[in-house]
């Protein structure tokens, strides 16, 4: 038996880097679109792992498993989320990022379910400084978007800012955010680079942003970047959303708090005291995460039935 992880491909997954590693040293695992896996003729002899996109027609395999990373984003995401409900095969087993994603889903059959959180690869406790690439007073990674609201952030940063501050912006960024804010004073872009290098530009910075927005399906879900810049001990700067509550409460890792634009005079009197050097929180990374949610035995069972 072999895995395809199929994905809409739409979005960097980085799971699917950490499935193969955990995976591949007993069977083969590739990856790849819904066009590339009806391609392959010899479709019983594939686990199919679907990383949740939308799939309304009957996917061939030997195994099917339905991974649910996050809600439906973009436009109506509560009637995307709802059509596919009713609308999808039963696969073999779901798997949910959180108990809170299955009950929202709220599927009313018999198949079994797991959980598996989002979590960190293991050398991102190797990390250390690179002068060689961008270093901020403040960061953030993850998609620049109105939807995230970070123009408003940004925004903030600018009328905010100390004389020598600099503020980071890593990962793709709306063509209109670009625009407007790319030759204001201290802010940087760096456009889509590697999850080794984003993660580099995090170690070289002071404070990390961690701003989400406080809507559906955002508020649902623990941040992956909050989970990253817990793992590299960063001081963690962040809006009061659910998901970052949350996060907070869930790996007991502080953050300051701040207004939902983040930038501000206030925030800047508090940063001084509020800086520390917090450890690394440790666990969180893949391999363990993965083991802990159990899917090794389905996948173990499939393996010695071949």
């Amino acid at each position: 038996m072999q895995i395809f992880i199929l994905h809409p491909g739409k979005a960097a997954y980085p799971e699917i880097a950490a499935y193969k590693d955990f995976f591949g040293d007993r069977t083969r695992v590739i990856d790849g679109t819904l066009v590339e896996y009806n391609s392959i003729s010899n479709k019983s002899d594939y686990l199919v792992w679907c990383i949740m996109g939308f799939y309304p027609k009957s996917i061939q395999s030997r195994f099917l498993i339905h991974d649910y990373r996050s809600l439906s984003v973009g436009k109506f995401p509560k009637i995307k989320d709802a059509i596919k409900r009713i609308s999808m095969q039963k696969p073999n087993l779901r798997i949910f990022q959180n108990e809170i994603i299955e009950r929202v889903m709220n599927f009313k059959d018999d198949a079994p379910s797991i959980y598996l959180p989002m979590g960190v690869p293991s050398w991102i406790y190797k990390i250390s400084e690179d002068e060689s690439l961008p270093k901020g007073t403040f960061c953030y990674i993850g998609e620049i978007t109105k939807e995230r609201g970070m123009d408003l952030v940004i925004d903030a940063f600018i009328k905010s800012r100390r004389e020598d501050d600099t503020f980071v912006l890593v990962g793709n960024s709306e063509e209109e955010i670009y625009t407007k804010f790319k030759d204001s004073p201290g802010v940087k872009f760096t456009g889509k680079i590697t999850q080794r290098q984003a993660l580099a530009i995090v170690k070289n910075s002071d404070y990390t942003i961690c701003r989400i927005p406080k809507k559906y399906p955002y508020d649902h879900q623990m941040p992956t970047k909050f989970i990253e810049y817990a793992a590299l001990g960063k001081t963690i700067i962040c809006n009061d959303s659910p998901s970052n509550m949350m996060a907070i409460n869930t790996l007991k890792y502080p953050a300051l708090i701040a207004d939902d634009a983040i930038f501000s005079k206030n925030l800047f009197s508090k940063l001084d005291s509020w800086k520390d050097q917090f450890s690394a929180f440790t666990g969180l990374d893949w391999q363990a995460v993965i083991e802990k949610s159990g899917i090794n035995s389905y996948i173990a069972q499939e393996l010695e039935e071949q």
